[in-house]
Formats: structure tokens, C-alpha cells, sequence
């Protein structure tokens, strides 16, 4: 069976209760079309899933909406869409800590004092336990004023999605469109997410 036919098979088993108003079967179903790479319709499934109050699930569709992936960048929405993930009741530890990642990325370009403050303590929170060295390995380069570029690679996802949309590992690296103070791109410690193969759970 190929991968998309798998995905497909996938799609079918869980777009029932996806339909029916099921918000894990909306993430799962959103997961498999970013597989297949059909990003409008996995925007479409995490923004359903995220009208549900789904962490996961706001934490995805704020990332879509950050990077404009299946729909129209809008970081002001990506913002509340994060801020709504942190404070989520049905949410993972590991995707909170994403939402608290990629919502510093966001106050990074904003270029303030107080902003840069906020990032920070996002970025302490996100790598408190130890589990999230690009969160860790940025707050340690915010020190620098030579932010550039920051890496936006997802954690849990297959290189070829994780890095799709970042400045410094994605196929546009070196186009940025994020934090510029002038200076070196930040890197981070572990350079790139693992390969599992897709945010489901």
C-alpha cells in the first residue's frame, strides 16, 4: 500500500465522526491531508477541531495561520489562536509547549522591549523540562542582538513538513520573514524535528 493510499484509507475511516463533530477525528483527519499535502483542507479540519476549544488543535491552526499554510496569513489570529492553545483544557504538554514556542517567534517580530520580555518567558516555560532545546537554544540567543532569522521546524512531524515552512531549513531558506535585527540566523541545538510521521493521536 503506498503512503497515499494509506492516508486515504485513513481519511475514510476517520471522516465520519469528523463530521458528526468529533474533535480528535477532525485533528486526525486534518493530519492526514497534511501528509497528502492538501493543506487547505487541513487547515480546513484543524480551524473546525480548533472552533472546539481542541489545544492540538489550536496550536495547529495557529501555525497555518502564522505561515499562511491552506489559508491566508493572519498573525494577529496566530496569536489568539496560541494564546488560546497555552490556556486550552484538551491539550498536550508537548503541544503547549509548541504554542508557547512558535507565540515567542511571533512577539520576536514585533521588535519591542516588552515583547522580547514575553518571548522569553514563553521560551523558559517551553523548555522547562529539558525536552525543547530550540526553545532553550533561542532564549540563549536572544541575549545576542544578532536575531535574524529563527527556525519555525515542527517537532513531531517528517522532515519534509516539519522544515517546509522555515527560513532556515525549509526549500525558501535564506527568504526570511521573520525576526530581523540584523546579524546571524538563530539555529537551533538539535537542527531540525524528528520523522515521525504525522501529529496524531
Amino acid at each position: 500500500m503506498t503512503e497515499l493510499d494509506r492516508e486515504k484509507q485513513y481519511i475514510r475511516k476517520w471522516h465520519p465522526k469528523a463530521v458528526q463533530g468529533d474533535r480528535i477525528a477532525m485533528s486526525n483527519v486534518a493530519a492526514a491531508y497534511r501528509i497528502l499535502e492538501n493543506f487547505r483542507l487541513a487547515a480546513r479540519w484543524y480551524r473546525r477541531a480548533s472552533e472546539r476549544r481542541d489545544g492540538d488543535a489550536l496550536t495547529e491552526w495557529g501555525y497555518c495561520l502564522q505561515h499562511g499554510v491552506g489559508v491566508r496569513k493572519d498573525r494577529t489570529a496566530a496569536e489568539r489562536a496560541y494564546r488560546a492553545a497555552i490556556e486550552s483544557k484538551w491539550i498536550t504538554d508537548y503541544c503547549r509547549e509548541e504554542a508557547m514556542y512558535h507565540l515567542a517567534v511571533l512577539f520576536l517580530g514585533k521588535r519591542s522591549a516588552s515583547s522580547h520580555r514575553a518571548a522569553a518567558r514563553l521560551l523558559r516555560a517551553a523548555s522547562a523540562d529539558g525536552d525543547y532545546p530550540e526553545a532553550e537554544a533561542l532564549l540563549k540567543l536572544m541575549k545576542s542582538a544578532n536575531v535574524h532569522a529563527v527556525c519555525v521546524c515542527r517537532r513531531h512531524l517528517r522532515p519534509r513538513l516539519a522544515q517546509r515552512h522555515c527560513p532556515l531549513h525549509g526549500p525558501h531558506r535564506g527568504q526570511h520573514d521573520g525576526p530581523v535585527k540584523g546579524g546571524q540566523p538563530i539555529r537551533s541545538e538539535t537542527n531540525g524535528p524528528s520523522s515521525a510521521a504525522g501529529s496524531r493521536r
